[in-house]
């Protein structure tokens, strides 16, 4: 097991270390000592821009989320004894530990659902605090909360813009939030200029440094980003009585499912980061705690293709929509790959709302793809899943990523939008001569 231990000041990083430990400062600025990482600097920035002192729960509840951040990071799966699943002691220190000391089994629980790891956290006193009221005091750019009445994952993709659009139609005036990695804020800036309201912005990146080498997998990144979602919708209750806040997270119900599309992606290596089970339990540790904040994905129970196809009359939507990001692999050289699982999904999503897709693909053509060794796992994942699709019951087949909501209108929902996701992708598949 590696023990991952975070302090609230670099001062605090004793000077003898135990080999294998990982010392991380949280929120560090400045110099940290020789083989310290640190990650948050921007975070605290982004949390002193609100205007007003974040309640102490919803800021350790970041605290607990860049802690995380640093031990999915900072050690690598490739150490692990099945060169996948590790084991991770994270010792993290809060303003008050009280509230988290009761949810923690069920945070290692959830957090084991979304990474595939052995997590076990451990909570103590004289975590970092807030930003002082001097520090906010003389921020001169500060958020404006006041026009916002709920918060709203903004990733910049198409589904955040579909989300976003979706509640500004329906009066709602949503405060965007977005995790702005390194190239990401290009695009979001981009997508959120494009809506017909202006709209408030809260954006953090954790940015982990540090002198090793790091982990890309980042299966936990979507918990950093409910953190910061859940931060932004405290502040806006605070600003409203206390009443409690939407966060919404919108994604399409395929994705959102991501049942494994053959039986060698079962487990962990497929991604559960808005699942509705993951999304259940943290809402339910969120209400353990008494942060002020319901959680939901509007977009759970429709493809991607039904979303464009909502919005397909509107030629402001259909330009923005070919120039928003699907591909997780576009930053190696700024274009969309075209023949990943997301893109496919996206592709098909186009197809499906007779929208023309003029993104600008790696690879454009499927049959060449297909052919291709190394090239076409996901797309022949994809065939394979469509094919199956033709025979094999859905339930089960969806029960495969995780457990859905009881029998009703949830669980039904979320077994049709994956047999209706599925079918698009086999009618693009054939429209493009891919049987």
């Amino acid at each position: 097991m590696t023990r991952v231990v975070c302090h609230a000041d670099p001062a605090d990083v004793p000077a003898r270390r135990a080999d294998g430990d990982v010392h991380v400062v949280l929120y560090g600025r400045g110099r940290v000592p020789d083989g310290v990482a640190r990650l948050g600097a921007g975070v605290m920035d982004a949390v002193s821009r609100i205007g007003l002192a974040l309640r102490d729960d919803a800021f350790d509840f970041l605290t607990v989320a860049l802690a995380v951040t640093a031990a999915d990071t900072f050690v690598l799966r490739e150490d692990a004894e099945d060169r996948w699943s590790r084991r991770l002691e994270v010792e993290i220190p809060l303003v008050d530990p009280r509230p988290w000391d009761p949810v923690r089994v069920r945070l290692e629980g959830a957090l084991r659902f979304l990474s595939g790891d052995d997590w076990r956290l451990t909570f103590g006193p004289g975590g970092p605090a807030g930003p002082s009221r001097a520090v906010i005091d003389g921020r001169r750019r500060r958020i404006d909360l006041t026009r916002s009445d709920c918060a709203c994952l903004f990733s910049g993709g198409l589904d955040s813009y579909v989300g976003a659009l979706d509640l500004i139609a329906a009066g709602r005036r949503p405060l965007l939030v977005s995790h702005a990695y390194r190239g990401d804020r290009r695009y979001q800036d981009r997508t959120a200029h494009a809506l017909p309201v202006v709209c408030a912005r809260f954006s953090a990146n954790a940015h982990p440094t540090w002198s090793g080498p790091t982990d890309v997998s980042m299966r936990t990144r979507s918990f950093n980003f409910l953190a910061y979602g859940t931060a932004a919708a405290t502040a806006l209750s605070q600003t409203r009585g206390g009443r409690r806040v939407e966060l919404w997270v919108p994604e399409n119900g395929l994705i959102a499912l991501n049942a494994p599309l053959t039986p060698r992606r079962i487990g962990s290596h497929s991604t559960r980061t808005t699942h509705p089970h993951f999304l259940g339990s943290i809402q339910a540790i969120v209400d353990a705690v008494g942060l002020p904040v319901a959680i939901a994905n509007p977009l759970r129970h429709e493809t991607k293709g039904e979303m464009v196809t909502r919005h397909a009359g509107d030629p402001t939507f259909v330009s923005q929509a070919v120039r928003t990001v699907s591909c997780g692999k576009w930053k190696r050289d700024g274009r969309q790959c075209g023949r990943c699982v997301p893109c496919l999904i996206r592709r098909a999503s186009f197809h499906a709302a007779e929208v023309p897709d003029t993104t600008g693909y790696r690879s454009t053509a499927l049959g060449p793809v297909l052919r291709d060794a190394d090239l076409r796992d996901d797309l022949a994942a994809v065939l394979a899943a469509t094919r199956r699709a033709r025979v094999a019951a859905m339930e089960p087949w969806v029960l495969q990523a995780g457990p859905l909501p009881d029998a009703g209108p949830e669980r039904n929902g979320c077994v049709e939008v994956f047999r209706r996701g599925i079918g698009e992708l086999g009618r693009f598949l054939e429209a493009n001569g891919v049987p």
